[in-house]
């Protein structure tokens, strides 16, 4: 390499080095497309949650044992309820903070005018460090594209998009409590209940008339009205209970081999949901159930609980159909 490009290589990498050190001390951490948050806090050091929405409370918060989402019972009344992961996903993240899409006054003259005097939901946010963040919403911007805002402690008024505050209200007035799964009526033809060493009870929706039929040689018309509310139960059953994750040895509880098996294929190339129902719990308030297949997650080895109430009528399907008589 000649003396005069060797040069000028040098050269180059003194300006570019220059310029980085330039750009890396001056650049400021102020927000480029001028939107601030309205306020900021990391999703992972969130703890817990509570709303007022309307005059109605509720809580949640998570389990540093083992990071599951809990919507709070009341207090010697009612248990504590596991979220349903597939509608609570992304909830922490929502709860880190929202832009604000446009800053309105300083100074609020007239809080009840913008719905938060008093506020139409107020939540205050937890973090593990003992820290809160409280912030109310109000009623929506006359366009319906933002909902006023203000964070407590701060003076202004402001405005987030209505598409975040909405979710935020659904967690007061429909929580996602715990499901073992939840799909769409429209997926299935076809539902199967196993039982030991017996044939498969299967009951199949008839095409074109929407009527559910016992399936055998002789196929029995199902009872609608009744059928209908198992249907539901089956479509998106209720979780009540996580007792363990990752478990070894599933015959501890009675799901090897289980008691009930429920098989439920789906169409469109979806993954068929395959649930195993075990014994009752020592206190008899539960059974234990493993979701074999279905779940969002490429496996799933937790130990769930449905309440017996809740369950033994769907074991009642397999043993004793409902049918027209």
């Amino acid at each position: 390499m000649n003396l005069r490009l060797s040069i000028l290589l040098v050269v180059v990498l003194v300006i570019f080095g220059g310029t980085f050190l330039v750009l890396r001390f001056t650049d400021s951490n102020e927000i480029k497309d001028g939107n601030p948050w309205l306020y900021r806090i990391d999703e992972g050091d969130i703890i817990a949650v509570e709303l007022v929405y309307q005059g109605e409370e509720i809580a949640y918060f998570r389990s540093l044992a083992s990071l599951d989402w809990y919507i709070a019972g009341e207090s010697g009344v009612s248990p504590d309820i596991p979220v349903f992961q597939q509608k609570w996903g992304g909830t922490p993240l929502l709860l880190s903070g929202p832009r604000v899409t446009r800053p309105l006054l300083d100074t609020i003259d007239d809080a009840a005018g913008f719905g938060l005097e008093p506020p139409e939901t107020a939540v205050t946010v937890f973090d593990r460090y003992g820290n809160t963040v409280e912030f109310h919403l109000g009623v929506p911007t006359p366009d319906n594209e933002n909902q006023y805002a203000r964070l407590v402690g701060d003076d202004a008024l402001v405005t987030v998009p209505i598409e975040w505050a909405q979710v935020v209200n659904r967690l007061a007035f429909d929580p996602p409590v715990g499901r073992l799964y939840q799909i769409d009526p429209r997926d299935i033809l076809l539902v199967q209940f196993f039982r030991g060493k017996d044939a498969a009870t299967r009951y199949v929706i008839e095409d074109g008339t929407g009527r559910w039929f016992l399936d055998g040689e002789d196929p029995k018309l199902v009872d609608p009205g009744p059928w209908a509310e198992s249907l539901q139960s089956l479509l998106s059953p209720r979780m009540d209970q996580i007792f363990a994750h990752n478990i070894d040895n599933p015959g501890l509880y009675g799901l090897e081999p289980p008691d009930t098996v429920v098989v439920i294929p789906r169409l469109g190339g979806k993954s068929t949901i395959e649930w195993s129902i075990g014994d009752l719990t020592p206190d008899g308030q539960f059974r234990y159930v493993d979701v074999i297949t279905g779940s969002l997650m490429s496996e799933d080895t937790n130990l769930y609980g449905v309440l017996a109430s809740r369950i033994d009528p769907i074991i009642a399907l397999a043993t004793d159909p409902i049918l027209v008589e």
